[in-house]
């Protein structure tokens, strides 16, 4: 009897001292799992955004950009350099410094209403012709 009261107590002091090196080890294998799949959420880059054709809710995805200056972006196109939002007054060089990596000038396409307009221009003659003398 004297032999299972000592296995007991024994039992029972292992179970407490290797419960805090089981737990710790467990929590250490979960945290060493989390940076990996951060830095692989980190390694997804964007796609960038193009200055030329994004609408403004794209534009305001942008660290810094709010309704106001994708409003002015869009009315200032087309963009040959994205330097052209410092050069322009759009944004500040440090606003610029914070968002260049993820913008591009992209090909301008002028909105179908625009070409529109300009075709219906073209379209008009002035009375022009050759003149007679």
């Amino acid at each position: 009897m004297k032999l299972l009261n000592k296995l007991a107590i024994f039992c029972c002091v292992a179970a407490l001292v290797a419960a805090p090196v089981i737990f710790v080890t467990a929590q250490a294998a979960d945290s060493a799992e989390k940076p990996k799949n951060e830095k692989k959420e980190k390694k997804e880059k964007k796609a960038p955004i193009e200055l030329n054709n994004a609408t403004a809710a794209q534009l305001q995805t942008l660290k810094g950009i709010d309704a106001n200056i994708a409003r002015q972006i869009m009315q200032n196109r087309p963009f040959r350099s994205i330097s052209e939002l410092v050069s322009k007054k759009i944004i500040s060089k440090e606003a610029f410094k914070e968002i260049e990596k993820d913008i591009i000038t992209g090909k301008y396409e002028e909105p179908q209403n625009k070409k529109k307009q300009n075709n219906n221009n073209k379209n008009k003659s002035s009375g022009g012709g050759k003149r007679r003398r």
